[in-house]
């Protein structure tokens, strides 16, 4: 069951090879000036920290970086217990439905997303991911995420 916690934002640690990049730009601005007035809408994602230490960030990079600019200290955060692979599909999957996505962390999100679903229990071989249906996992990723499995690749 989801846990909502308030955390303080030096709790909260980076997600390992996050592929997506906060970048200072306008519309980080914005979120901020959003925060400042409206506080943080939609809560974070962590899971607790496989190292122990806090909890690591799934998704909300960019709200964590808005909310430090805001001198805003405390973040309401879901907690979710997940696996490694888990959370890199559940990463990808959250910052895919982003309007601005750079080629190139688009790409290296799938690959994380590829490699983390090849890992899931219960492969046949290599090129499947449920040997009930035969499908592979580009052409999982591509339907999941609106592209061809051609354009995943």
């Amino acid at each position: 069951m989801d846990e909502i916690k308030l955390l303080n934002l030096n709790q909260l640690h980076d997600f390992a090879n996050h592929p997506f990049k906060v970048e200072e730009n306008t519309e980080l601005c914005e979120l901020m000036r959003s925060i400042e007035t409206e506080g943080v809408l939609v809560p974070l994602l962590a899971r607790p920290n496989p190292n122990g230490e806090g909890y690591e960030l799934i998704s909300g990079h960019r709200r964590k970086a808005a909310c430090a600019w805001a001198g805003v200290t405390d973040v309401p955060v879901v907690v979710r217990d997940l696996d490694d692979n888990q959370a890199v599909i559940t990463m990808v999957d959250s910052n895919l439905q982003r309007e601005h996505i750079k080629p190139s962390e688009k790409a290296y999100a799938y690959k994380m997303k590829y490699d983390a679903i090849k890992k899931k229990a219960g492969r046949k071989n290599c090129g499947q991911v449920d040997h009930n249906t035969g499908k592979r996992s580009i052409d999982v990723i591509g339907e999941l995420c609106g592209d061809s499995a051609k354009q995943v690749h």
